[in-house]
């Protein structure tokens, strides 16, 4: 009976802590001993990212808070520089050692759910600039128009009769961010634009490298909201490389 009361008790427990998301906390590598936190963030920190290295589960900030900088680890997101983000509870780590960065940080915290927008597109909102949130100028690109395909300028002029169909698109690859949200991130530019709109993000498994000329074809979706300040007005989804030889 004993043992019945102590396994209930645990279970209650389980579910209190999976109930508030705010109270979890990030644990650290597999195979890192426990460290003792120093002490736990309290509620309403708002940072802004100055570097983001990614890592397999991780991904690594390093931000500032008015007057202070430092690294924190959270659930791996596309962050970007610039990006201003806020969190609630975190735990600090010291002399945390990271096995994949082959890095040990003096001190590191752990957090969980972020929430924020990038500061590339504070002249207007996240959701109304999606096509220009990571480039804040056009790069110096002219790439001809794929046959049978669309151009940047083209599928932000009519969002709406492109949403949910397939399209093809040749561009420039302009930023490449590999395996985040079980993705790649592929920023694309061939010196069209429409308004404001000149960079378009797709996702995609396919490996590329910046300055490739390359095709992609790819789901029109409007209005994707991915969390933690990512949401577009236009990305194009599931995209694969097309050979052109």
């Amino acid at each position: 009976m004993r043992i019945k009361i102590l396994v209930l008790i645990s279970v209650i427990i389980l579910a209190m802590t999976a109930c508030d998301s705010k109270e979890r906390v990030k644990a650290p590598e597999p195979g890192q001993p426990a460290v003792a936190p120093r002490q736990m963030a309290s509620d309403g920190h708002n940072v802004v990212v100055e570097e983001v290295v990614q890592a397999k589960s991780y991904t690594y900030l390093r931000v500032t808070e008015g007057s202070k900088e430092y690294w924190i680890a959270t659930a791996k997101q596309p962050y970007e520089a610039g990006m201003s983000l806020s969190y609630g509870q975190g735990m600090e780590m010291k002399d945390f050692a990271s096995k994949e960065l082959d890095r040990v940080f003096e001190s590191i915290w752990f957090v969980g759910q972020m929430s924020g927008a990038s500061s590339v597109a504070q002249s207007s909102s996240m959701g109304s600039s999606s096509g220009s949130q990571s480039m804040s100028r056009p790069q110096n690109i002219s790439v001809q128009k794929v046959a049978g395909g669309v151009t940047v300028a083209e599928l932000y002029a009519d969002m709406a009769a492109y949403e949910g169909k397939t399209i093809s698109i040749r561009g420039e690859v302009t930023k490449f961010n590999s395996k985040i949200m079980d993705r790649n991130w592929v920023h694309l530019q061939d010196g069209t634009k429409a308004g404001d709109n000149f960079d378009l993000t797709i996702t995609t498994r396919a490996p590329v490298k910046v300055g490739e000329t390359v095709v992609f074809k790819g789901v029109v979706t409007l209005n994707k909201d991915f969390g933690a300040g990512y949401k577009y007005d236009l990305i194009v989804e599931e995209a694969v490389l097309v050979n052109e030889g």
